[in-house]
């Protein structure tokens, strides 16, 4: 195989990861994805009207379409108790508490950015009225 060959499929090879990578982001940060996985990650399991309550906005419809999805994805499992009536509890998979790490991870590099940011305009915002009085 030519150099050119190498890279070209070197190259191929890492967009077959980028795709895969963009699917499951694109997948995570549907809208109250993160807040679920989030509420999860604090205490698990819970039940479905814990969640609502927990989750500041969220609908019920909303809710149950996202832990659908979540179980689909196998990020949360959803385990029912035979009771009259029957009693419904979500927790983190294997897979839902190694994301919450990663997004331990995502938060702790926004914040970091965050407080920098808020340093340096705080430092640019006493820099230009120090010089204009």
């Amino acid at each position: 195989m030519t150099m050119s060959a190498q890279l070209d499929q070197e190259v191929a090879d890492r967009c077959e990861a980028s795709k895969a990578i963009h699917a499951a982001w694109n997948e995570l940060t549907k809208a109250w994805s993160l807040p679920i996985i989030h509420t999860l990650g604090i205490r698990d399991p819970a039940r479905f009207n814990e969640l609502k309550k927990r989750i500041d906005g969220i609908s019920s419809t909303s809710l149950a379409e996202r832990l659908t999805e979540l179980e689909r994805l196998g990020i949360i499992q959803r385990k029912v108790y035979p009771a009259a009536p029957p009693r419904v509890e979500y927790s983190l998979t294997a897979k839902g508490k190694d994301l919450l790490n990663v997004l331990q991870h995502f938060a702790d590099w926004v914040n970091r950015w965050s407080e920098e940011e808020a340093k340096q305009a705080n430092t640019t915002s006493r820099g230009f009225a120090s010089k204009n009085h």
